[in-house]
C-alpha cells in the first residue's frame, strides 16, 4: 500500500499540467570567448576546433527559456539547465536539455537551457580557464534571469541541472560562489543572499575537491554509470582511455558516488543512482535519441526537487 502511494504521488509529480512557450535565443551577455557551440559527435568540427583555438574574440552568450502557458501564479521555481560537453563542444537544444527544460516548464517551472563560452589549448591551465569561464557566464545567466521581473522567478528556489561539465559548473555555481576567497579571476554577479539554491542534479560530473561541498547545504541528486570512461565514478583523471597523458589535461577528480559519500557524511540530503551503461552519455544514444534513462532522470529530477522546496 505504501509502496502503491509512492508511486502514485511520483507519477503525479512528473505529470504535465501546462502547455509551454519557448523564448528562443535570448542573448544575456558578450564577453570575450572563443565559441558558444559546436556539434556533438562530429569528430573533423572538433578536430577544426582545436586548429582554430586562437585569440579570443567578442561572443554573444544566450539561451532559450521554456515557460508554463496559463501560469498566474505570483512566484515559479526555476531550473537552470548546463549542457555537457567536455567544455569544447555541445549547445543548449541538444535533445536532453530541452527535453527536460520542456518537461519542467510544463509542471510550471521557468526553465532555461544556457549556451556558454567554449573552448580552450590543450594544457591543464587553460581546461580550468575554460571552467572558470562557463561558471561565470553560468552565474551570469542565472542573475540575468533573476532580473527579468516579468518570468515572475522566486529567487528562493533556483535548481540547477547539468550533465558532464554542465554539471561541474553547475556543482561549482551551487557550492563555490558561498566560499571566500574567490577563485582568481572569477567576478560572481550574484551574493548568496540575492537567491537561494534548494538543489542540484549531478548528472555525470565532478569536483575537484571534496571540501568544497562543506560550503553550503544544498541537496544533491546524482546519476552516473559506474563504468564511465570520460569522467571518474569514484575518483581519479578524466578520459582514462588516455592513461597518464589524462593527467596533462586536467586537475584530478571525484565524481559522483565521491560526491555522494561526502555529501552524507555532511548530513547533506543526498540521492545516488549508479547505472550499469558502458558509456559516458546515458540518457541519449549514438543517434542522440532518447534511451530509457532519459525519462528515468526526468521524473527522479522532479521528486527530487519537490522534496528540496
Amino acid at each position: 500500500m505504501i509502496v502503491s502511494l509512492c508511486l502514485t504521488a511520483l507519477m503525479m509529480l512528473a505529470t504535465p499540467v501546462y502547455s509551454v512557450i519557448v523564448e528562443m535565443n535570448v542573448p544575456y551577455a558578450t564577453v570575450p570567448g572563443y565559441w558558444t557551440h559546436a556539434p556533438v559527435g562530429d569528430k573533423k568540427a572538433t578536430s577544426r576546433l582545436l586548429l582554430h583555438s586562437g585569440r579570443m574574440k567578442p561572443v554573444t552568450l544566450d539561451m532559450d527559456i521554456y515557460l508554463p502557458d496559463g501560469d498566474a501564479r505570483a512566484k515559479r521555481p526555476l531550473l537552470l539547465m548546463i549542457h555537457g560537453g567536455s567544455f569544447f563542444i555541445g549547445n543548449k537544444e541538444e535533445p536532453g536539455q530541452a527535453g527536460w527544460c520542456r518537461h519542467f516548464a510544463s509542471l510550471g517551472y521557468v526553465a532555461a537551457s544556457i549556451n556558454y563560452r567554449l573552448g580552450f589549448h590543450p594544457a591543464k591551465k587553460e581546461v580550468r580557464e575554460a571552467e572558470l569561464r562557463a561558471l561565470e557566464d553560468a552565474d551570469t545567466a542565472l542573475a540575468y534571469l533573476l532580473s527579468r521581473e516579468d518570468l515572475r522567478i522566486d529567487p528562493r528556489r533556483v535548481f540547477l541541472a547539468g550533465t558532464s561539465s554542465g554539471a561541474i559548473t553547475a556543482l561549482n555555481l551551487a557550492y563555490r560562489l558561498y566560499g571566500e576567497p574567490q577563485e582568481e579571476g572569477l567576478h560572481p554577479r550574484l551574493a548568496k543572499e540575492d537567491f537561494h539554491i534548494a538543489a542540484v542534479a549531478n548528472l555525470w560530473g565532478s569536483v575537484h575537491d571534496l571540501a568544497v561541498l562543506e560550503r553550503a547545504r544544498v541537496p544533491i541528486l546524482s546519476f552516473q554509470s559506474v563504468n564511465d570512461p570520460m569522467v571518474p565514478y569514484d575518483e581519479g583523471y578524466p578520459f582514462r582511455k588516455l592513461g597518464k597523458l589524462s593527467g596533462l589535461l586536467s586537475d584530478y577528480m571525484y565524481g559522483t558516488h565521491a560526491i555522494h559519500e561526502k555529501a552524507l557524511s555532511l548530513g547533506i540530503r543526498a540521492e545516488h543512482h549508479p547505472c550499469a551503461e558502458t558509456g559516458h552519455r546515458i540518457h541519449l544514444d549514438d543517434k542522440m535519441e532518447y534511451t530509457p534513462r532519459f525519462a528515468e532522470i526526468r521524473d527522479a529530477m522532479a521528486a527530487f526537487f519537490a522534496a528540496s522546496e
